[in-house]
Order: C-alpha cells, then structure tokens, then sequence
C-alpha cells in the first residue's frame, strides 16, 4: 500500500507537466546497471527485462566492466544490441591522470590505453556508439598523484584531449563523443561549487569556461563533439547532502543544471541526464528507485527537456537488476521512468 501511495502522486506530477516533454523531440531512455559483473544479470539465460529491452534507446557500461565481465558475455551484449537495435555507449576517462609522468604525451598515451579495452568488445562482436568522456580535464588539473608537474592550464589540457580523440577516432571513425562532468564539484558561472572548497570556493574551477575552451578546441581541430552528460544526483540537486562550508540550501542547483542544459541547446549538443540517489544508492533499492523517481518528477516540472535520460548506478544499490517486475529493481526503475516520460509526452486533452 506505501509503495502505491507513492505512485500516484508522482502520476500527478508528470500528467501535470506533459507539454513540457511534447515540445520537443521525444527523449530516450538509457540503463547502465552498475558496475562490475551486474553487467552479466542482464546476460543471464531468462532474465526478464523485456518491456525495458524493447523501449530503451541504448545500453550504457563502465569501461572496467569489458575486462570485468565474461568474454561471452560481451558477446551476449552484441547480440542483444544487434537484436534489439540498442545503441551501446563506453563511459571512459578520456585523459586519465595517473600515469607515471603528465607529459604531452599524455593523451595519446590514454586512448591507446582505453582502446586496448573496448577493442575486446569489438572482438566479442560489439560496436561502440558513444563514448562518454568521464571528467577528462579534471583528470589532468586535479591529479592526486603527489609529485606530478600538473597541467596548470584548461587550455593544455583540452590540447591533449584533442590528441586523445584524434587516435580514438582513427581507430574507431563510427564512435561520437560525450563530455561527462561532476556537475557539483564544479562552480558554474561564477557560483561556488556544492562544498565551497578551493580557488573562489569552486572546488575544481568554473565549469563554464572549461566546457567553453573544450569546445572551441575541438572545434578548431575538427572534432565534433555530440552531446554532454551531467552527473548530478538528486540529493545535490535539491541541497539535501551535507556540506560543512555552506548551506546548500542557499543555492538553486537545479536551475543550475538547467543553465548548462540551455547552454547545451544552444550550442546544437544533445543533453544527457543522469538520473540517481546518492543517499539511496548507499542505503537502499527502494529509496534509490523513490528517489530518482523523484529526481525525474522534479526536473520535469523545472521545465527540463534531456535529450536522454541515463537511469544509471555506481553505488552498491540498487542490488537487485532483474526481473524488471521486482520492487526496486534497476530494470524496474528503468521502466517506472520509461512510463512517467510517456505519461510527460502524451498529447494534452482538450
């Protein structure tokens, strides 16, 4: 009975809010179900996730897990991609800032790195869509490795970022790129980041002028870049997480979120948004899957139009994948969204 009392108010909700979604291009809906082996669950003979098989626009993995995972399992997921015409997308470092020495080698040096992992998908027969470059630029400004000569500028890092994606375009001409960000960890035109540490309390910088320099760099290089992914969740967004240097309560962050969105609009980049709970990913299914839920409800009603909306766990929870008729499950959180965005999209009745 709790678990209904939820429902419907959030039913409200999107109902309430559905010509937000119906003015734009009908978003997708994206499941990553965590990392390491849970990859494997959706491989599994008879798993049950078909209605989510059937109405997701891609799978996302980590790029640990193709080295994780069975060889047959990789071949599992090429299958099931081909089979249910899903999109696969790698979630990379891009540069990775703990090798030995930084050196202008260092993006070069990166890809070949990452590319000796997915070139194992591609020989269990997969196909890699998208690569989302998971905080390349703070990889290279904020190593934490003691003793490197950092990168102290955006400009040189985005130069090696450049270098990275030319060897991974070579290897790979068909892969389109994301740019993924910590969205909290950042400042954001001039606001301070969620803990309020560092240079003007932005923890890592302004994140305005790094995705700014990174686009014109690429640009000037005649590498496009698709789209960018916020990694945000709900609890940062509406100020719930504690922060000891200021209350987060005094800061809109959703309207935060939704600048950059804009921005990205603006910039003719699609705009992905991953939707999660850290709190519920530490604790629970069942709060992970009320509160991103939420999450969901929340940006709607913000006026918020993703192109894609990644359903997405690095947390222990959700523990549970399959079957998508489970309470709590991933895959059932997959579908719940899945529903709420066609209840957003459907034409509003006279």
């Amino acid at each position: 009975m709790k678990s209904i009392q939820h429902i419907f108010p959030l039913l409200a909700v999107f109902a309430m809010f559905s010509t937000m979604v119906s003015a734009q291009t009908k978003p997708e809906v994206w499941l990553c179900a965590g990392r390491g082996t849970r990859l494997s669950e959706l491989m599994k003979p008879g798993a049950q996730w078909t209605f989510v098989k059937q109405h997701v626009a891609g799978i996302k993995i980590y790029i640990d897990q193709i080295n994780q995972v069975p060889p047959e399992d990789l071949a599992a997921l090429a299958r099931l991609a081909k089979e249910n015409q899903l999109q696969i997308a790698v979630e990379i470092g891009g540069c990775l800032g703990d090798r030995a020495i930084l050196d202008n080698n260092i993006g070069e040096w990166s890809a070949k790195t990452e590319l000796a992992r997915i070139e194992r998908f591609y020989a269990a027969g997969g196909r890699v869509d998208f690569l989302d470059l998971d905080g390349p630029i703070r990889r290279l400004l904020h190593s934490n490795r003691p003793g490197h000569e950092y990168f102290d500028s955006i400009e040189k890092a985005a130069d090696q970022l450049v270098r990275a994606l030319r060897v991974h375009r070579k290897a790979h001409p068909e892969t389109q790129y994301w740019l993924l960000t910590n969205f909290p960890n950042w400042g954001w035109r001039g606001g301070v980041a969620y803990y309020a540490r560092g240079l003007r309390n932005q923890n890592w910088g302004d994140y305005d002028q790094v995705v700014r320099i990174v686009l014109a760099k690429l640009r000037e290089a005649g590498i496009a870049l698709a789209g960018v992914t916020v990694d945000n969740p709900y609890d940062y967004m509406i100020g719930a997480q504690p922060a000891v240097n200021l209350d987060p309560k005094t800061v809109d962050w959703l309207a935060r979120i939704r600048s950059y969105e804009e921005f990205a609009h603006e910039q003719k980049l699609t705009f992905n948004l991953t939707v999660n709970s850290a709190r519920g990913g530490q604790e629970s299914d069942e709060l992970f899957y009320k509160d991103t839920l939420q999450m969901v409800a929340a940006y709607l009603k913000a006026g918020g139009h993703p192109t894609r909306w990644f359903v997405q766990s690095w947390y222990p929870y959700p523990a549970q994948i399959v079957p998508e008729d489970a309470p709590y499950s991933i895959t059932a959180l997959t579908k719940a969204v899945i529903e709420r965005l066609e209840v957003a999209s459907a034409p509003k009745k006279n």
